[in-house]
């Protein structure tokens, strides 16, 4: 069970952060007032370096330098609070991703009820008599892209696009040349709204619309990584677009306040202006099995008004309802008072549980994608499924019922709909472990 453990935690391990050390290094400079100085160019090349972009609607600059004392020399001049070394999340590994069971169902057979035993764990499955959502409902995917051509996401993939920061050009659709990694967007995706009738899988809103975004870019090793400030544009655009809820099944750590003074504010600065504008953030809290009650904080999960997620696994089968069934803290999940709800995550069972079969049907089924650079390029990679686990597949668990919500109460605010998820779910023995409790899609729409 150890290994397979092990396993679980390294192909599903939330985006951890890593140091920059290319040259030039992009730096955060984050300015005392909330727009950019005009004055700000000029006062980065004095020091050495080059204002590479601009976020003028919260006062941050990413510029780059190849001289080691650039920060120091831009730290406390005037207009500026503080210069940090930028960052990037590396991407998760993948799991193959293939059907659930080789030898059972056949083509064109739903996955629904034999597999999907998250969704009904949520009550999702009671919810769509309240409601299933809509497109007048958009839930914003930031993520590794989304294979919009799978059956079971194209009814509700309405808009896609892309950010990077040396990828040009940058594609919205999952990069074919790494494809052990790009199928994690499109599972996050499926979790959310998958549609009735469209495969072989079903969402928590099966008519809510999806918005796309690839923030992730390729390193010369054959990795995928996002660095802030692609993640930070793509967070701005669905704001300004009018989105109604985005979902960020990725993160790091950063240490304050001695530390990351500029990325926590940075940070802090882009969310608070997200939800100013009426969007609901949801947030994995982490893959590291860490409490987050010290000086370490997980972003974005751990920022002030964004709905935090921790996973759980189910006991004593992979299935819901069932006999005696109860709800674990996945070994990975992280836990703290920071985190506000738990959604299923998937583990693989309990000890002795064999793999892959039937251990892997304790971990989330959703959509996923057979990718390689020849299908990438002309957009017909096969559509395909698979199992996966970690908080990244229970975050979008409660991002569809918080679009579900918006959905049927289009006036509540940011604040409302996080309070509505917290003062619905199902409580959980165990602050500490489940925050709030389980997410209940069926109460948050006002189910008994």
């Amino acid at each position: 069970m150890k290994a397979i453990q092990g396993l679980l935690v390294s192909v599903a391990a939330l985006l951890a952060p890593v140091a920059v050390s290319a040259t030039p290094t992009r730096y955060v400079v984050v300015f005392t007032g909330d727009g950019v100085p005009k004055a700000a160019a000029d006062a980065i090349a004095r020091a050495g370096g080059t204002l590479e972009k601009a976020f003028p609607q919260v006062g941050v600059g990413i510029a780059s330098s190849a001289d080691p004392a650039f920060a120091a020399s831009l730290r406390g001049k005037a207009g500026v609070y503080a210069v940090d070394a930028a960052r990037f999340f590396a991407s998760p590994r993948a799991i193959a991703a293939g059907e659930p069971d080789a030898t059972g169902p056949t083509a064109g057979d739903s996955y629904y009820g034999a597999y999907q035993w998250g969704i009904r764990r949520v009550n999702a499955n009671l919810a769509w008599s309240i409601t299933s959502g809509s497109h007048a409902t958009t839930v914003a995917v930031i993520d590794t892209g989304v294979a919009w051509n799978h059956p079971d996401l194209a009814p509700n993939v309405t808009f896609m696009a892309c950010y990077s920061v040396y990828l040009n050009p940058c594609s919205p659709y999952p990069n074919g040349a790494f494809p052990n990694d790009a199928w994690h967007g499109t599972h996050v995706a499926g979790t959310i709204a998958a549609a009735f009738g469209g495969g072989r899988v079903v969402g928590v809103g099966p008519n809510l619309s999806l918005a796309a975004y690839n923030v992730f870019e390729p390193t010369s090793s054959g990795d995928l990584l996002a660095w802030d400030e692609s993640i930070w544009a793509a967070m701005i655009d669905a704001a300004e677009r009018g989105f109604s809820v985005i979902n960020m099944s990725l993160g790091g750590y950063v240490v304050f306040p001695a530390k990351d003074a500029a990325i926590w504010t940075a940070w802090n600065r882009i969310a608070d202006f997200v939800r100013r504008r009426g969007v609901t953030i949801v947030a994995s809290s982490g893959n590291g099995d860490v409490n987050l009650n010290g000086p370490v904080a997980h972003v974005p999960s751990d920022l002030s008004g964004v709905v935090s997620v921790g996973a759980t696994g189910i006991r004593p089968a992979a299935a819901f309802p069932q006999p005696g069934a109860f709800d674990v803290r996945a070994v990975y999940s992280n836990f703290g008072a920071a985190v506000d709800v738990v959604a299923p995550g998937g583990d693989t069972g309990p000890d002795g549980t064999p793999w892959p079969n039937p251990g892997a049907y304790y971990l989330i089924l959703s959509t996923s994608v057979v990718l390689n650079p020849v299908c990438a390029a002309t957009a017909s990679c096969p559509p395909a499924y698979s199992f996966a686990g970690g908080t990244s597949m229970a975050s979008p668990h409660v991002a569809g019922v918080a679009g579900l919500v918006k959905d049927r109460f289009p006036g509540l605010n940011p604040e409302q709909v996080a309070a509505t998820l917290k003062r619905t779910a199902a409580s959980l023995s165990g602050r500490q472990s489940f925050g709030h409790g389980m997410i209940d899609a069926y109460k948050a729409l006002g189910g008994p």
